[in-house]
């Protein structure tokens, strides 16, 4: 058998195949060298497929088309694969911080009153010590998907760590710049303060929240410094409170307004420390750094925190008296109360928000 030219095929065009005849030219065979199209030939009468796959030329084009566009879609999916992974957080899915710079200008520009919101999470870090990475992870998807859902925002980011932001827009034109947005921080708050249960654990975060105005000519990345600058001037009153720089300023201002209780379901003790019985006293010692605990001062019980311990007295951060700021001090025993001991719907291993940052 002898190649006797390289030519077009009559059947579909294609332009590279190999003519080749057998002795005397008694038959021939056309063969397509990339694709296998090949049909013995006998007195120019088809007789039976050659190589290949032995399927017709139009049977060739499709399967050829159907491997193209298979590659064609799954070159697609890694591209948007690629594209989503860009713009957004691995761990919960939210936007990350430079998808968030990208949505957010449109949002702050259409003509309605908006404020970019930065929350920071209060309580997750002994949560993170105490149970594990894995268990924290849980808890920032949790707090992720609550905070995707609360129709407050109209956008939700992770920043980082257990930091978020957002922006929300007013849906009337005239409302009034300073109060028009606390509904939607409170239900921000309010949607993360829920228990999360975790391990046949109870925990709950709650958040500190710093709120800045949007405004003609200022940039995302402005807006966001002072958001962040607002929720640290929040988190150092107490967490319990929205801070709010005012337009143009990076003056923080607390809102009079409490966005969530410090403790939930909070029922403070109503004995007289100075009468009760020893025997009811918890040694000083049996407190655990965080353990939630009621503090007595100025005659009335307090929610606190516990810092540290000792066999004698126990240090600890409480709410001060005016609500706007918070008290570090050591108590004796008798004036320290277990949150758990007093309200039996808590758990003395489930862990109160910080207080203090």
């Amino acid at each position: 058998m002898q190649v006797v030219e390289v030519k077009s095929c009559t059947e579909c065009g294609f332009t590279d195949m190999l003519t080749a005849t057998g002795p005397d030219r008694a038959w021939s065979i056309d063969v397509h060298r990339s694709v296998g199209h090949g049909l013995w030939r006998k007195d120019m009468e088809v007789l039976s497929p050659a190589v290949g796959t032995g399927t017709r030329p139009q049977r060739n084009r499709e399967a050829e088309l159907a491997r193209l566009q298979a590659q064609v879609a799954r070159l697609e999916a890694e591209r948007a694969a690629l594209q989503w992974a860009v713009g957004h957080d691995e761990l919960t899915g939210l936007a990350n911080r430079g998808l968030f710079c990208s949505l957010a200008p449109p949002l702050l520009r259409t003509g309605q009153p908006a404020v970019v919101i930065v929350l920071d999470l209060n309580g997750f870090k002994p949560i993170n010590d105490r149970w594990g990475h894995d268990v924290g992870d849980c808890v920032l998807q949790t707090v992720a998907r609550r905070l995707a859902g609360c129709t407050a925002c109209d956008l939700v980011a992770r920043l980082s760590g257990d930091e978020f932001t957002g922006v929300s827009t007013s849906p009337t034109p005239d409302c009034c710049p300073v109060t028009w947005w606390r509904p939607a921080v409170s239900a921000l708050v309010t949607a993360i303060a829920e228990p999360i249960p975790l391990a046949g654990e109870l925990v709950r975060v709650t958040g500190s929240v710093g709120v800045a105005p949007a405004q003609d000519g200022v940039p995302i990345d402005e807006l966001l410094r002072r958001a962040d600058l607002a929720m640290y001037r929040a988190k150092a009153t107490g967490g319990g409170f929205a801070t709010w720089c005012e337009a143009g300023t990076d003056r923080p201002r607390t809102v009079e307004f409490t966005l969530a209780p410090l403790v939930q379901h909070a029922t403070a003790p109503t004995v007289d420390p100075q009468r009760r019985d020893p025997a009811g006293v918890a040694p000083a010692g049996s407190y655990r750094r965080d353990d939630p605990v009621w503090v007595y001062r100025d005659g009335a019980w307090r929610p606190g925190v516990v810092e540290n311990a000792s066999g004698r007295a126990v240090l600890v951060t409480y709410r001060h008296a005016g609500g706007t700021g918070t008290v570090v001090d050591t108590m004796t025993a008798e004036y320290v109360v277990a949150r758990a001991a007093v309200d039996p719907q808590l758990d003395r291993r489930e862990l109160a928000p910080r207080i203090a940052a």
